[in-house]
């Protein structure tokens, strides 16, 4: 296993405030060092609350790309010029009219990479969901790939409904993309992970041969008893790849760590054997329903593992929990 416990910080990005555009709720991040500023930034996405008093998933909606920064990966501050990236409001991007969440970002030869699922309904997660890209190179503009979507439903298998979060990673000279996806396997509905191959970051190939690469146990009783592996989280530690990735027990939303073997990869994944590595917090506490969507840091032997935290009443904010390293 590559750490055996985690100790929670608590909340690091808390919903803004009646007028911003995450009041409602803040979710999935993902951190990156960014190399022009020289400090750590994180891009997350914010619901906007539609009505006078929260009331869970029905009360947010227009969920747009939020930018923050941190020099310890500890505290965090929202950047003034949030949201950097919006829903396109236009019939000629309607893959994302109503909704710009998932985010990715992917830094190579002074451009930003901006993966992100785009939203054709109003509310939370909804309408059709496609995987999208956009180009910036200040975090600020942003053009919109012309061959949008760049991964969308397909086939009867694994992808039939959707497409979910996203996350980019350079392995010699192929990137890969793994994603979570909404379709069937072995008979059962749920979430699964795949993945995708590029050799330029604009066209990408899904391996629908190979795919789902990881699903859950199915296990009554366990913590992933559902089948459902999402949100995956791709980096290398040593001579293994590691997953993290969230599963559910059709309950509590929970994180798991999975891994392979550099000469098997991409390929070739299991589940590590104490898993969840995360687990829901106590009664009354701020992730007591789910403690899920990981993402991933190592900085100096520390594990840091963010990740979004919900509430008994279904409020979402992110969170951090941080351990050693083998």
């Amino acid at each position: 296993m590559l750490v055996y416990k985690l100790v929670k910080k608590g909340i690091i990005i808390k919903t803004g405030s009646k007028m911003d555009f995450d009041s409602g709720m803040v979710e999935s991040p993902v951190i990156w060092f960014d190399e022009k500023k020289r400090k750590y930034g994180m891009v997350y996405v914010g619901y906007k609350l539609i009505k006078d008093k929260f009331t869970g998933y029905d009360s947010v909606a227009f969920p747009k790309i939020g930018l923050a920064w941190s020099e310890d990966l500890l505290l965090w501050s929202k950047d003034t010029n949030n949201p950097i990236f919006s829903p396109s409001n236009n019939e000629i991007y309607d893959y994302d009219s109503y909704g710009t969440t998932a985010p990715f970002i992917f830094y190579e030869n002074n451009k930003y990479y901006l993966f992100y699922l785009g939203l054709t309904k109003k509310g939370y997660e909804t309408g059709y969901k496609t995987l999208n890209l956009a180009i910036s190179e200040d975090l600020l503009n942003w053009e919109r790939y012309k061959k949008n979507p760049i991964i969308k439903p397909s086939g009867n298998g694994f992808r039939r409904d959707a497409i979910w979060h996203p996350n980019v990673i350079k392995h010699k000279d192929t990137y890969y993309l793994f994603f979570n996806s909404s379709g069937v396997y072995n008979n059962i509905e749920e979430e699964y992970i795949g993945y995708a191959k590029s050799t330029n970051l604009l066209d990408w190939e899904v391996d629908d041969i190979n795919s789902p690469i990881l699903v859950g146990s199915f296990k009554t009783g366990s913590w992933d008893s559902s089948g459902r592996a999402g949100d995956p989280c791709v980096f290398k530690y040593k001579n293994k790849w590691y997953m993290a990735f969230y599963s559910w027990d059709k309950m509590h939303t929970q994180d798991g760590i999975a891994w392979t073997t550099d000469e098997e990869f991409p390929l070739g994944w299991r589940s590590c054997y104490n898993n969840p590595i995360l687990k829901v917090g106590k009664e009354g506490s701020f992730d007591e329903l789910h403690a899920g969507k990981p993402f991933v840091i190592i900085k100096d032997k520390i594990y840091y593992h963010f990740y979004t935290a919900v509430d008994k009443r279904q409020k979402r904010e992110i969170a951090l929990a941080v351990g050693e390293l083998e």
